[in-house]
C-alpha cells in the first residue's frame, strides 16, 4: 500500500531533492520508496539489478536512451493510423479499399520496427558480463523473440503490405458471404507478387451454404463486390496484426519509467560514494532493527553541519519508546532509522557500516510535528486531527507492519495522553506489529513493560548520543 506521508514525514523528498535535480524522477523515486516491496526475493531482485548498472553506466545509458525511444512508438504509431474509422461503403468500394490498405501499411511497419527494438537490446547488452535476474531476463527474452518463428512469418507478412498497393499481388482469399452477395467474413490465404502490374485479379474461393445446408462454391465476379470482399480481408488482416503487435509491444512496454526510479537510485549511490560515510546492503533476515554507525541522510544531504552516527538496536522488543529534551537529536535519530528501513526495502543500500533490517508488511508514520493542517493554537482541533490520523493507520495496519510516532499526542495532558497512547501501542503489539514512538510523555516508560525498549537523547551533548536506559 502506498504510504505518501512517510515521504513527507521523514524529509525524503527534500532529501532527494539535494542529490538529484531532476523533479519529475524524483518524484517518482518517492512514489516508488513510499510503496515498499514486502517480499525480501523481490527486494534482491531490484537490488542485483541496481548493481549491475552502478558497475555498468554505460549499459544503463543506453539502455535508457533504447527505452525511451520504444516507449513512444506506440504514439507515433497511433497517429500515423489516425481515428482509425473504417471509409463507408457509401464512398465506393475503391476508396474504401485504399483507406484499409492505408492502414495496413501503417501497421505493417510497426512489426518489423518493434523487433529491430529487441535486436538492439542484445546488442546493447554485448560486451556486458551482467548477472542480475532482472537484466539477463530481458536480455534473453529480446533473443527468444528474434529466434521465434511465428514472429518471423509475422515479420514476412508485413513486409508484403509496406511499401506496395494492391495491384502488385494476386490475393487468394477465402469468405462467406451473404445471400444478396454481401461480405460477412473475409481472410487472405495467400499473397503473390505479380511481375507486370494490372488491375487486381481475385481468386475467391467463397462458402455459401446453400438451402439443403451444404457447402457449395461460387465466384462472384462483380468487381464491387470482389473489391468489398478484398477490403473484408485487409481489414481482419490489419486487425489481426495490430493485435498481435500490440500485445508484443506491451510486454516491454513502460521500462523507461522504471529506468527513472534506476536513474535517481545511481545518482544516490554516487552521492554515497562521494560523501566519506559507510554504507552497505543490509542483511534483510532479521526480524527486529539493528544497525551500526547509521547516518541521518537527510543531514548529510543537507551538507551543512558535520554528521555524526549512532547505533540502532532493537533486537528482542516488539516496540521502542525515545525521550529527551527538545534539540537533542530524537527526530535526527528516528529519521535515520526509518530511512533506512524505507531505502532497505526498496532495494537500496543504506548509510551504516553493519545493519540487519526486518522486511516489514507495511510502514506507517504520524509526526505531530508535520501537520500544518489546523490552526496554531487550536489545541482541541488539533488533538481530534491527531486521532484521526491514528485510526486510520490502525485502519490500514496488518500483522507484520511497523508504524512510527513522533510526539503524537503532544497537546495533550501527560496522564491524559500517556494512557491514550498506552491503549493503543498495547494494540499495536497485540496486533503483530512493531512500533518506535519519539515522545514527551515519560509515564509510558513505566507503564510499558519489558517487551519495550527505552531509549534516551543524551542532554547536551554533541555529538548528539542515543543511549538505552
Amino acid at each position: 500500500m502506498q504510504n505518501s506521508s512517510l515521504i513527507y514525514d521523514l524529509s525524503v523528498d527534500r532529501c532527494i531533492a539535494n542529490i538529484s535535480a531532476d523533479t519529475r524522477k524524483n518524484e517518482y523515486f518517492c512514489h516508488v520508496l513510499s510503496s515498499p516491496l514486502t517480499l525480501t526475493d523481490n527486494i534482491i531482485f531490484r537490488r542485483e539489478i541496481l548493481t549491475d548498472l552502478y558497475e555498468n553506466p554505460t549499459l544503463f545509458a543506453d539502455l535508457k536512451t533504447l527505452f525511451n525511444r520504444y516507449d513512444r512508438l506506440k504514439g507515433d504509431w497511433l497517429e500515423l493510423k489516425g481515428s482509425g474509422d473504417r471509409v463507408s461503403a457509401d464512398r465506393g468500394s475503391e476508396a474504401a479499399l485504399d483507406y484499409i490498405y492505408s492502414s495496413l501499411k501503417v501497421t505493417a511497419l510497426f512489426p518489423k520496427t518493434i523487433l529491430s527494438f529487441f535486436s538492439s537490446i542484445v546488442e546493447v547488452f554485448e560486451g556486458y558480463a551482467v548477472s542480475s535476474e532482472g537484466l539477463t531476463a530481458l536480455r534473453d527474452y529480446a533473443v527468444g523473440l528474434l529466434e521465434n518463428k511465428s514472429l518471423k512469418e509475422i515479420e514476412n507478412i508485413s513486409s508484403k503490405f509496406m511499401y506496395n498497393s494492391p495491384d502488385d499481388y494476386d490475393f487468394e482469399l477465402v469468405c462467406s458471404i451473404g445471400d444478396a452477395l454481401d461480405c460477412i467474413y473475409a481472410e487472405i490465404s495467400s499473397v503473390k507478387e505479380r511481375e507486370k502490374k494490372k488491375n487486381p485479379l481475385l481468386s475467391i474461393l467463397s462458402r455459401k451454404k446453400n438451402k439443403e445446408g451444404s457447402v457449395e462454391t461460387a465466384s462472384p465476379d462483380a468487381k464491387a463486390v470482389s473489391l468489398e470482399i478484398l477490403g473484408e480481408a485487409m481489414y481482419q488482416t490489419d486487425r489481426l496484426l495490430s493485435e498481435i503487435t500490440d500485445s508484443i509491444y506491451d510486454s516491454l512496454y513502460g521500462i523507461s519509467r522504471e529506468l527513472d526510479f534506476y536513474e535517481v537510485a545511481l545518482r544516490y549511490m554516487e552521492f554515497l560514494s562521494g560523501c566519506g560515510k559507510p554504507y552497505c546492503y543490509p542483511e534483510l533476515a532479521a526480524s527486529h532493527i539493528k544497525a551500526e554507525e547509521l547516518y541521518d541522510l537527510f543531514l548529510l544531504s543537507e551538507a551543512k553541519c558535520e554528521v555524526y552516527p549512532n547505533d540502532a538496536d532493537f533486537s528482542g522488543y516488539s516496540g521502542v519508546l525515545i525521550r529527551g529534551k527538545n534539540n537533542t537529536g530524537k527526530t535526527t535519530f528516528l529519521r535515520s532509522v526509518v530511512i533506512a528501513q524505507l531505502f532497505a526495502q526498496a532495494g537500496l543500500p543504506i548509510v551504516a557500516s553493519k545493519a540487519h533490517i526486518p522486511v516489514f508488511n507495511g510502514v506507517y508514520t504520524h509526526f505531530s510535528s508535520s501537520e500544518e493542517d489546523f490552526s496554531v493554537g487550536d489545541v482541541s482541533g488539533r488533538f481530534e486531527g491527531e486521532v484521526k490520523a491514528i485510526a486510520e493507520i490502525m485502519d490500514n495496519i496488518t500483522e507484520g507492519s511497523l508504524v512510527i510516532l513522533n510526539e503524537t499526542f503532544q497537546t495533550t495532558a501527560y496522564d491524559e495522553g500517556s494512557v491514550a497512547i498506552e491503549g493503543i501501542l498495547r494494540s499495536l503489539t497485540a496486533l503483530g506489529c512493531h512500533y518506535v514512538f519519539v515522545t514527551h510523555l515519560t509515564q509510558l516508560f513505566n507503564m510499558l513493560g519489558e517487551d519495550t525498549a527505552k531509549f534516551e537523547s543524551a542532554d547536551g551533548d554533541t555529538p548528539f548520543t542515543i543511549k538505552k536506559l
